[in-house]
């Protein structure tokens, strides 16, 4: 027979780890949101049918404010290739002015135009490609009980994707106590992911969305900068996003495109750029997310971007810190969204500086169509 003081105590325990779960739910309410998130999530996921889209893409970048005399041109231009969710299925020079090459930089991140200009003529040159691809949307389940923890040669092997001091990414004491905050004591990263993303939604804003004239312009895309701003540019978030990640050894890195909007189809159009992130899942690998469309008030909503993309962007290339050979720069170049130039060997704006516009630009041309091929 049970003794009243066996019952007793029984009751007690079980009563002091119902307040202990339901205070921390109340400490960590994204942890809590996140977890139903994933529950609902594959339902929601299921009843979405996106097929592949194929772009034939004309694509012109101009380089402008060429001053009279100059000796020689040089420029490498972010140029789309093979990757995940994305085939290369065409590739034609148009019009490129200039000894040119196919070239990768120092890491390999990426495919690029390198092409040299001895004494230009005229103020301006352009540089125009051809080409056609296949993109596949990217659609992925989670379910929280598969994930593992990271073991010891996972990594070592993704590494680089955890440094804590990455230029412009850094986990500094300011970002480790958002991440501890938002996050406490879960350790499950697709849930801590998520929960990442739905602070940075809350807490920070995308200045393209903003209805402020007065936010501040883009920089660099920066953390901190994101923190100290409270936005920024879709680089300021998704940075914000790694570093905090990072601040919970969370594997994440950055991609870099553009997007190939249907309302723009048949249009010459600045098509700006689009960066997104990755974050590696045991038992998923990497899972691709990108916050500031999951925010936007007219867009798809969260099921559809914190854990995939739709088939409307071009992917150029990886990471930031980009490195080429005959650049006169000793420092890294900080992303390869567009172009990297240098004319008689003084780098070429490419954003504002100043009061002085980017001497480099980037306009599209497209169309898009259906197809039943699949490149995952």
């Amino acid at each position: 027979m049970i003794s009243p003081q066996c019952i007793l105590l029984t009751l007690v325990l079980v009563w002091s780890w119902t307040v202990s779960a339901t205070a921390q739910e109340l400490s960590f309410p994204l942890v809590l949101q996140s977890k139903e998130f994933l529950l609902k999530q594959r339902a929601e996921l299921r009843a979405m049918s996106e097929p592949p889209l194929q772009f034939d893409v004309q694509q012109t970048v101009e380089l402008t404010e060429i001053p009279q005399n100059t000796a020689e041109v040089k420029i490498w231009i972010a140029l789309p290739s093979d990757a995940e969710h994305q085939k290369l299925l065409s590739m034609n020079i148009v019009d490129v002015p200039g000894r040119w090459e196919i070239v990768e930089d120092a890491d390999k991140r990426g495919k690029f135009l390198q092409v040299r200009v001895e004494k230009p003529t005229i103020d301006a040159l352009k540089f125009q490609v051809e080409f056609s691809l296949r993109r596949s949307p990217v659609l992925t389940e989670v379910d929280p009980e598969r994930v593992a923890a990271l073991n010891d040669l996972e990594k070592s092997l993704l590494k680089e994707h955890l440094d804590r001091h990455s230029l412009h990414m850094e986990v500094t004491a300011k970002v480790q106590q958002i991440a501890d905050d938002v996050c406490g004591e879960e350790t499950n990263a697709a849930i801590q992911a998520l929960a990442i993303m739905k602070h940075i939604a809350a807490k920070v804003d995308h200045y393209s969305y903003s209805k402020d004239p007065d936010m501040p312009r883009c920089g660099v895309g920066d953390a901190e900068h994101c923190l100290a701003q409270g936005g920024g540019c879709c680089t300021d978030l998704n940075s914000l996003f790694i570093a905090l990640a990072r601040a919970r050894g969370i594997p994440a890195r950055l991609q870099m495109g553009y997007r190939l909007l249907s309302e723009n189809e048949g249009k010459l159009v600045d098509p700006g750029y689009r960066c997104w992130v990755e974050y590696f899942v045991p038992a998923y690998g990497w899972i691709s997310a990108d916050v500031v469309e999951a925010d936007r008030p007219d867009g798809q909503g969260e099921v559809r971007w914190l854990t995939g993309l739709t088939a409307n962007r071009i992917w150029l290339n990886q990471g930031r810190n980009f490195r080429f050979k005959d650049t006169t720069v000793s420092e890294p170049i900080n992303h390869m969204n567009i172009a990297y130039a240098e004319i008689d060997g003084k780098e070429a704006r490419l954003l504002p500086i100043g009061g002085k516009q980017p001497q480099i630009q980037r306009k599209v041309i497209f169309t898009s169509s259906r197809t039943n091929s699949s490149d995952k």
